[in-house]
């Protein structure tokens, strides 16, 4: 996973010999007893030797090159990539799991460190050297692939799900899941669904997969998990599981986008699964709530906006910054209560902050009228995540049969976001277009999902 960038950033850096000149000022921060620590705590789980970005950020040598590029990123708050940062509006119930954001102190100490020159302090004050976290699942018992390798069509986004049968003989659970793009400049997203009824079988026929704009083409089914550029390996704590039944087959949707003017190659994308040793006591279940295109009869769906005209409609018009669309779901449990995991929001490239409420129908205890589950103002199509709460079981926030969630995404469809700048040289477009809801890269969303977990019955 990659900021391309903050790549190119750090290879004009070092090309430029631009390293600040350290100065003698004692009262100015140091790399050793400042600045290291916060680079373990939020930047080394990339910035490693060997790790996933393109530079080790380890060294004194190292860091102060890049001094003025990590003062500018962080205030930009580029990085590191969380998303999920601290507003004034929203105070999500739980800290939430592996947080790597840094605060404003801790940014401006950054740039006060680089604007002394990046002086490198008494090694004696060096934090214990850092140990790397390792990538991907702690344990892989299964790995998934397509039967054969696939090649997108040139210069169309498709959509391809991919049969995969995991040979289950009993029922088992699932206690994390890797999706392994075979090319991450053409994979859009992939969404992986249990088939428990093995209808897949027949729509992939011999090849194995099939063309599925939209969903997986499934009568019944349900969501076991996600994967969008930046999504780590998720992994579940003991005692909990999401179910697969016995006999049960996968279907990996897969978009692929790719660049206009360059042939695809053809690539395999993977799943890597951890499976419980034994039945845990509670089950998780995906619940995912977004992309209405309109308003329901209940009154809930896509809310009235601005621009809307005539009638409520999802568009965000050209030129539009700030731009926000509401929608609204009831939730409807078979059991009175159910306990929320975490929350993850997804959207395109004008997408640059998101919130998501949970709207409570029997306040309890200090609840309110409303809970902000998750907000992201530092919104990066390129580094998604579940934002898991950091918690016991026992503990953590629950959602009750009769609530409603709120999901306000806001864009900004002009040249101003960098995405979308982007976006316009990659698809050569001129200047931005009015943009609809839609499963295409030029298209937009607004979705949540919200792992939930309730005792295994």
């Amino acid at each position: 996973m990659r900021n391309l960038f903050f790549s190119f950033s750090f290879a004009a850096a070092f090309a430029s010999g631009c390293a600040p000149e350290p100065t003698s000022t004692t009262s100015a921060p140091t790399f050793h007893k400042d600045v290291a620590p916060l680079l373990q705590k939020s930047c080394l789980g990339c910035h490693a030797q060997g790790g996933s970005a393109p530079v080790s950020l380890s060294s004194y040598e190292n860091a102060r090159a890049l001094a003025p590029l990590i003062a500018a990123e962080t205030e930009a708050r580029r990085m590191p990539p969380w998303g999920a940062l601290p507003t004034d509006e929203c105070e999500p119930p739980r800290p939430f799991q592996g947080d790597l954001h840094l605060s404003l102190d801790e940014i401006a100490l950054l740039r006060a460190w680089s604007d002394a020159g990046a002086p490198e302090g008494d090694p004696a004050d060096a934090p214990a050297p850092y140990t790397p976290v390792a990538q991907g699942l702690s344990r892989t018992d299964i790995e998934l692939a397509p039967r054969a390798p696939f090649a997108a069509a040139e210069g169309a986004d498709s959509f391809r799900c991919f049969v995969l049968d995991p040979q289950l003989a009993e029922p088992a659970w699932v206690q994390g899941y890797d999706v392994l793009p075979g090319d991450r400049e053409v994979v859009h997203h992939a969404l992986i669904f249990i088939d428990a009824n093995r209808e897949s079988e027949a729509l992939g026929g011999e090849s194995g997969s099939y063309e599925c704009f939209g969903d997986a083409r499934l009568s019944e089914t349900s969501l076991l998990g996600a994967w969008a550029p930046g999504t780590q390996a998720f992994e579940l704590p003991p005692g909990i599981g999401i179910a697969v039944p016995a006999n049960a087959l996968l279907v990996m949707q897969v978009h692929y986008h790719p660049k206009p003017g360059k042939r695809p190659s053809p690539e395999a994308t993977r799943v890597a699964l951890r499976l419980a040793d034994a039945k845990p006591g509670r089950a998780l279940l995906n619940l995912p709530f977004g992309n209405a295109g309109g308003p329901f009869p209940d009154g809930n769906g896509l809310l009235p906006g601005p621009g809307d005209r005539g009638s409520i409609e999802f568009r965000i018009p050209a030129g539009a910054e700030g731009h926000v669309e509401r929608m609204r779901f009831a939730v409807d449990l078979p059991i009175p209560e159910v306990s929320i995991f975490g929350a993850g929001v997804h959207m395109h490239r004008a997408g640059v902050d998101m919130k998501v409420e949970q709207l409570h129908a029997d306040a309890e205890g200090d609840e309110g009228d409303r809970t902000c589950l998750v907000q992201t103002p530092a919104y990066d199509y390129n580094w998604q995540r579940i934002y898991g709460y950091d918690a016991p079981i026992d503990d953590l926030p629950r959602l009750r049969s009769g609530d409603e969630t709120e999901l306000r995404c806001t864009y900004n469809n002009t040249t101003d976001n960098p995405a979308m700048a982007a976006q316009l040289v990659e698809e050569r477009l001129p200047a931005p277009q009015d943009i609809r809801l839609g499963e295409e890269t030029l298209d937009e969303m607004c979705v949540a999902f919200v792992p939930v977990v309730h005792p295994n019955l």
